[in-house]
């Protein structure tokens, strides 16, 4: 997710997992919950869980959720979407998502993280770890939906380019809430999916007032920034890849865990490259972590005609969506939001 981590997501530092929260141990109360924690226990490198210890307090991340959602499949016959994971991060309230289960016609990518509140919704993109720590940081009157990622499943990515995914994304969001305004963000390559929605929203005479990049290299950078890996690394990387994916996809095989991850980064690189980008006329909060490489703008400055500001937050590209940098993070979107709202209101009057 990009700036595209070639490599897999990283894993969170050893000292993060003892920051789990204590509570009274309970052990497993069905066949189900059992089968549950020895697939969050090997997971997670974690010898002892609790039903109702927090997946993320225990150290989890994307990556580790996808591999928990494949073992789950495997060892239960039950497909979730890494969404359910966020919804419900322990071991009871995931099993309660199992036995309800219901089939769904055809993928969905935006769940409600926090339905209640009395703000307008922020709509996030890729948010990672982000769409589990923002909600908590912004508090209980903001509400909060996360659009994840395609192809967390194993399955082929049916949206392919930027224009695409930004499109069938409005369409989900529109299910939610028909109408502005909008308030979107994403995260990496969210980012930029989140920009073409609100270019998309503005054409149909929609109010989008906020608009936040989250580390997000505008194309024409994030092109000039890995053009060296590009050259001479990922070529015969992409080869091999690009085999063994289109192999599972053409036997109807589910992707392992790791050759998914690379299916998603691979087809946002592609779609990053193909994308024609245009100017856009409303104003964006950018979000730079302040040990990503490149200017402060992220290529930005020249893209967004109705102001740009640009705010730096503590870590890097990986860790700003976690504890403790998050919590800064949340501070400026909340506040930038209030002042958002504040002078769309003074302008309506």
């Amino acid at each position: 997710n990009g700036k595209i981590d070639r490599k897999a997501l990283p894993k969170p530092e050893s000292d993060q997992r003892a920051t789990r929260t204590v509570q009274e141990h309970q052990g497993p109360r069905d066949a189900i919950e059992q089968t549950l924690t020895s697939i969050w226990s090997t997971a997670l490198g974690v010898d002892k869980i609790s039903i109702n210890d927090d997946f993320f307090d225990l150290g989890g991340h994307s990556l580790i959720g996808i591999q928990v959602l494949s073992n789950t499949e495997q060892q239960l016959g039950r497909k979730l979407s890494l969404s359910t994971l966020f919804q419900a991060p322990t071991i009871a309230r995931f099993a309660e998502a199992i036995r309800g289960l219901e089939t769904v016609e055809g993928p969905r990518y935006l769940a409600a993280i926090q339905k209640e509140g009395g703000r307008i919704p922020l709509f996030c993109v890729h948010g990672d770890e982000a769409t589990y720590f923002l909600p908590r940081e912004l508090g209980n009157d903001q509400p909060f939906y996360g659009f994840f990622h395609q192809g967390e499943d194993g399955h082929p990515i049916p949206y392919r380019t930027v224009e695409d995914i930004a499109a069938h994304f409005i369409s989900e969001m529109r299910e939610v809430r028909p109408h502005g305004p909008y308030l979107l963000c994403g995260f990496s390559f969210g980012g930029l999916v989140a920009y073409e929605m609100a270019q998309q929203l503005t054409r149909k005479g929609e109010d989008v007032p906020f608009l936040a990049l989250l580390d997000t290299y505008a194309p024409g950078l994030y092109i000039d920034v890995t053009r060296d890996e590009h050259r001479w690394y990922w070529p015969l990387r992409d080869l091999v890849m690009r085999r063994l994916v289109r192999w599972h996809h053409r036997r109807g095989k589910i992707l392992p865990p790791k050759l998914r991850h690379y299916h998603i980064i691979d087809t946002y690189d592609k779609a990053i490259r193909k994308y024609a980008i245009k100017p856009y006329n409303g104003t964006m909060l950018m979000l730079k972590a302040q040990d990503s490489p490149g200017p402060g703008h992220m290529g930005w400055k020249d893209l967004v005609r109705g102001g740009l500001r640009v705010e730096t937050t503590p870590g890097d590209h990986f860790n700003l969506i976690k504890e403790p940098h998050v919590r800064t993070l949340a501070k400026i979107i909340e506040r930038s939001v209030s002042q958002t709202m504040e002078s769309s209101l003074a302008q309506a009057v």
